[in-house]
């Protein structure tokens, strides 16, 4: 099977302070060999995977200016891992910018960072869209049922060893699509935000699912 360079770095980030974690979740994307070299039209069938490889708990309390440091030397750091690549490699940002995260909004902006940039609010409807000042609107359920799905047919891939990847897998399972629950959640929202932006840039991640 070919190995595909990597084509997206995705960074999506749930920001917290004193009651819960900010968190980031690092997905790179990814094509591999999708059925046999199609030789009526000279070539092979690929399809879009994800890498998960990186999330990060930050500690309770840390404020907002340090976070989104560290959000600026993540995104550097995604640029040096592409190196001389043939094509470019793109950076999304994704971030909840829910409570904490509409400070946070224009602290990003002033990094004046090379990302494609996407604020996010998660609600409690059922259609995505956009709210009055342009910002992304996700219903929670679909957050957490795309995330869900993506896993279980193997479209995200865990990279072995991450760090948190049993708090995360125990997150998955138990959260809630109202919100509400008393564990935290920060790792499952940082993840689903990561994946959902991979559903936009790639919709055919779940055509499988919408043709079943």
């Amino acid at each position: 099977m070919a190995i595909y360079p990597v084509t997206d770095y995705i960074l999506a980030v749930d920001f917290g302070r004193d009651r819960d974690h900010s968190a980031f979740a690092t997905m790179a994307v990814r094509h591999e060999d999708s059925g046999p070299y199609d030789y009526a039209a000279y070539r092979q069938p690929t399809r879009a995977i994800l890498q998960l490889g990186g999330l990060r708990r930050i500690p309770l309390g840390t404020e907002y200016l340090e976070v989104v440091k560290q959000l600026r030397q993540t995104v550097l750091r995604l640029h040096n891992l592409a190196g001389w690549a043939a094509r470019p490699v793109r950076v999304h940002v994704i971030v909840d910018a829910a409570g904490p995260g509409q400070v946070a909004i224009e602290l990003i902006r002033a990094q004046q960072l090379d990302i494609h940039f996407t604020p996010a609010l998660l609600t409690s409807g059922h259609e995505v869209g956009y709210s009055p000042s342009g910002k992304l609107t996700v219903p929670r359920r679909e957050l957490i049922t795309n995330l869900r799905y993506l896993l279980e047919v193997g479209l995200i891939r865990v990279q072995n060893g991450l760090t948190h990847k049993a708090a995360l897998e125990s997150e998955v399972a138990s959260v809630r699509f109202g919100g509400g629950q008393s564990a935290h959640d920060d790792l499952v929202i940082a993840t689903g935000l990561a994946a959902f932006q991979a559903r936009r840039i790639y919709p055919e991640l779940v055509r499988p699912r919408q043709a079943a």
